[in-house]
């Protein structure tokens, strides 16, 4: 005889307390979650949440510092050319001076 789909649940939440499985939830933006599925595409993984083991187990095996550099954030660098530095140098020295003409 077939199982009920309650006795079912409670089989797999038996298998889950007996392996200690816990669950984890976290939210990501859409680009994020585009970016998964790319990911699980090309690996040929069927579930996003095997990459996101498998990637954790991977990023565990790393030294110290390439885990540090791979889990790096990407900023921006914001250069500012002499011209621009020299320029801000002079509004700034206007404004001091109009500043100083009008606390006199």
């Amino acid at each position: 005889m077939a199982k009920t789909v309650q006795e079912r649940s409670a089989k797999a939440a038996q298998k889950r307390i007996a392996v200690a499985e816990k669950e984890l939830r976290h939210r990501v933006r859409p680009g994020i979650e585009q970016a998964m599925e790319r990911i699980r595409l090309r690996g040929k993984v069927p579930i996003i949440s095997e990459v996101l083991q498998i990637a954790i187990m991977k990023m565990d095996l790393m030294a110290d510092d390439d885990l540090i550099g791979f889990l790096r954030y990407p900023r921006h660098k914001i250069v500012i050319s002499e011209n621009v530095a020299a320029e801000l140098y002079a509004i700034g020295q206007r404004q001091a001076s109009r500043l100083d003409a009008e606390e006199a």
